[in-house]
């Protein structure tokens, strides 16, 4: 794939402590900072093609726009702030009572206006504070990393990928994708074996498309990918910001469930020794040409990830064939234990397990080296095991 910042495609947008993706489109602007009234906007058409990275912050030819150019390493600002500066010991004499900051918001916005880069903005802002001298070293890069995030020079301009996605989506809003973390993600591609060539179902009941996504990944334009889906439209937001090549989405094919329905409901019933139903290609969307229709114990993987995966288990099952690997996804593990027990009952799977990853973020600096404060509490529960016939 090309590595040049084309037009129509979606573009990864980061800046410390903050991300955002956006479709580059033929006059696009991106206003920064986020949850702010901007004071100014950046002109993304200044990146059409050149190749994705690190990118510096230019006054540009309108007030208030600035454009990106390509630059080679970063300048980190708390560095040449701290060189030569001296702190306090304690912090016990220092009352946050509004009034270090000597310069004010106009004060500020005429620094700004003037065309002063971030760097020196913040240069200012340590020299008018009253405080920041006796601050303790630990203050003082505090100080320093937020009035980066607010103020950094630097932007960095990436094609997405199915890592820096999940963590994205995550960071946004984990309720929007079920909690799924970028590490339980690798857990499920894991866990259901996914391969190249091969014939997987999924089912992504509200992770926004990024199982779907993460399986064409790998597939890489081979094989078959079935995404399953109920009423309305598919969970797709993920796959379209991977901007996949038509090569890379011949794999998916979309059916919905509710078609779906009554043929697994007839082969459920059929006699052991008759032919296996097929079930065509029934959505006109489907990006990619079945050679071989979806029957009753094809799939080499199922893939389920939903908030009550119970009923959807006991019918999927039955499309994944004999040593199938299958994962089970879900925010609440009551669900998952009923399944669970009843899988083991009925003989239907071996090697089942129901696990909860857990995955902790450390800060490693010197004297303060502890877990983060704020970490998510759950990424979710999986059940994996392998499809068995079960015996008399």
């Amino acid at each position: 794939m090309n590595d040049e910042v084309q037009n129509g495609f979606i573009i990864s947008i980061r800046r410390p402590g903050r991300a955002k993706l956006q479709r580059k489109s033929q006059m696009s602007l991106h206003q920064l900072p986020k949850n702010q009234k901007p004071w100014y906007v950046i002109d993304l058409n200044s990146v059409v093609g050149k190749p994705h990275g690190l990118f510096k912050l230019t006054q540009g030819s309108k007030a208030k726009v600035l454009n990106l150019e390509p630059a080679s390493y970063i300048l980190e600002m708390k560095k040449e702030l701290l060189k030569d500066a001296t702190s306090g010991e304690s912090n016990e004499k220092i009352w946050d009572d509004g009034t270090a900051q000597q310069l004010k918001k106009e004060d500020i916005d005429n620094l700004r206006q003037r065309g002063l880069t971030g760097t020196e903005i913040v240069t200012h802002l340590v020299e008018n504070s009253k405080t920041f001298q006796i601050k303790t070293e630990f203050s003082q890069e505090k100080y320093l990393n937020k009035k980066e995030q607010k103020y950094g020079e630097f932007v960095e301009i990436l094609r997405p990928n199915i890592r820096t996605l999940a963590k994205f989506f995550h960071q946004e809003d984990p309720t929007k994708v079920m909690n799924l973390r970028p590490d339980t993600l690798a857990m499920i591609m894991s866990l259901a074996n996914i391969k190249c060539d091969g014939r997987y179902g999924v089912f992504d009941g509200g992770c926004q498309g990024m199982i779907t996504a993460s399986i064409l990944d790998r597939m890489q334009g081979q094989g078959t990918v079935w995404n399953l889906y109920l009423k309305g439209a598919q969970q797709k937001k993920v796959i379209q910001a991977m901007n996949f090549t038509p090569q890379e989405m011949k794999p998916l094919v979309n059916l919905s469930l509710v078609k779906l329905k009554a043929n697994l409901l007839t082969a459920s019933t059929s006699d052991e020794g008759e032919t296996p139903a097929k079930i065509p290609r029934l959505d006109a969307e489907a990006a990619g040409v079945v050679e071989q229709p979806l029957e009753l114990g094809s799939l080499h993987g199922l893939v389920i990830a939903c908030r009550k995966p119970g009923m959807m288990a006991k019918e999927l099952i039955k499309l994944l064939a004999p040593s199938g690997n299958f994962v089970l996804f879900s925010p609440h593990i009551e669900p998952l234990s009923d399944i669970y027990v009843q899988f083991r009952e009925s003989n239907l799977a071996v090697n089942l397990k129901l696990t909860e990853t857990w995955f902790r973020n450390y800060q490693v600096l010197p004297s303060r080296t502890h877990p983060e404060v704020m970490m998510s509490g759950s990424g979710g529960y999986i059940l994996s095991g392998i499809k068995v016939l079960a015996t008399d």
